[in-house]
């Protein structure tokens, strides 16, 4: 492909080559999907519903893995969490190994709330794959783990330690 095929008819760059634009532009529109989705259950945030959506199943209820699962800077999990507790959604006591870490538990409101929404949202699941071919599911996580580690390191660059 010559350097002209990557231009778009204005001489600018066509970002639709750009496999990060992509994906940051999937991930808007499925935020943004989910947010609907979500209006229409009450008022948490994407970050809050993650947190308990995690904690309801199973996946996590230590501080750093739910963070971690749920994608969270940790400044942005601060905020989240407290919030989540000041609303009565979760519970929150002090992880018996490690004083640094905390247990999330989810409260009757959060149950409930979980229960309704998770439906919604699991529908929401199976519409998404159902946009996809048998080919397709069967490759789509094996894709996103393999970009998720290739986006961990700058070792393809010529000078990695290099900074400006």
């Amino acid at each position: 492909m010559t350097n002209d095929q990557h231009h778009d008819e204005a001489g600018g760059i066509d970002l639709e080559l750009f496999l990060p634009f992509q994906i940051s532009q999937l991930s808007s529109k499925l935020d943004a999907q989910a947010r609907m989705i979500m209006a229409r259950h009450g008022n948490l945030s994407l970050p809050q519903w993650r947190i308990l959506r995690i904690v309801a199943m199973g996946i996590a209820c230590n501080s750093t893995a739910v963070r971690k699962s749920a994608g969270i800077d940790k400044g942005q999990f601060s905020k989240t969490v407290n919030a989540l507790v000041s609303q009565g959604y979760i519970r929150i006591s002090q992880w018996p190994d490690d004083q640094r870490q905390f247990r999330i538990e989810l409260t009757d409101k959060g149950k409930e709330h979980h229960a309704r929404i998770a439906p919604d949202l699991d529908q929401r699941q199976r519409h998404l794959f159902a946009a996809l071919t048998p080919q397709q599911r069967k490759m789509i996580f094996p894709t996103i783990h393999a970009l998720a580690q290739a986006a961990q390191s700058i070792e393809f660059l010529d000078n990695p330690d290099d900074t400006d």
